[in-house]
């Protein structure tokens, strides 16, 4: 077979083709990542959603701090991938803790104000707050 300028043309835009796909799943590694990406974005809007939630009860219960979460809170705030609430920590006095298992580290954009207060690494971290006071911004995402 003779290799013509209509083929050689051809086969240099299937490889271009080929390399395009090739580092787009290299930068956004892939379609497995993005999903824990997606889950872990979840998991720190139904923290701040949560940490609101408590601070609005603290106000209206006489500075107090619930004893545990009610079940529409833990419903609500169920991890999107393995179906667990977050864990959730009353301290002394006004400060408590939501936890959860985060399933890849925060990406570098969280470094920055204002979203340095929701970094994390893979695995379980614990965010404290202060009831009654601000909440932390959280990330705004696309879906």
């Amino acid at each position: 077979m003779k290799l013509t300028r209509d083929t050689g043309a051809a086969l240099m835009a299937v490889a271009a083709i080929v390399i395009v796909v090739g580092l787009g799943f290299w930068k956004t590694r892939g379609p497995g990542s993005q999903r824990l990406i997606r889950a872990d974005e979840k998991r720190i809007q139904s923290i701040g959603q949560l940490a609101g939630q408590i601070n609005y009860y603290f106000g209206q219960h006489s500075q107090k701090l619930p004893a545990s979460l009610n079940e529409e809170q833990k419903q609500a705030s169920r991890d999107p991938l393995t179906g667990r609430p977050l864990e959730y920590t009353a301290s002394a006095g006004s400060k408590f803790t939501l936890c959860t298992d985060f399933s890849t580290q925060s990406p570098e954009d969280y470094k920055d104000i204002p979203y340095e207060f929701w970094q994390h690494p893979q695995g379980h971290k614990c965010f404290e707050f202060e009831a009654g006071g601000q909440i932390p911004q959280v990330p705004y995402f696309y879906f």
